[in-house]
């Protein structure tokens, strides 16, 4: 079993950006991940786990509250 797990960032300040992250117990990646805002407010913004592609690559979303629903888009 693989004990990572390749995410891409979607929008806010790493838009675009690929990292590899420690897979949780299940396998998939831990969610959700604080991050500076890129407002300048103090306050953490979050990527959140969204989705799967086929490939195996987990897709993060950017929003200022960690509680965000999944979408289907890919």
């Amino acid at each position: 079993m693989d004990l990572h797990t390749r995410i891409e960032l979607f929008g806010g300040p790493e838009d675009g950006r690929e990292i590899t992250l420690p897979a949780g117990a299940d396998g998939g990646p831990m969610s959700p991940l604080p991050v500076p805002r890129d407002d300048g407010n103090p306050e953490a913004a979050w990527y959140v786990k969204d989705h799967q592609r086929p490939h195996g690559v987990w897709i993060y979303k950017y929003t200022l509250a960690p509680s965000m629903h999944g979408s289907r888009v890919q």
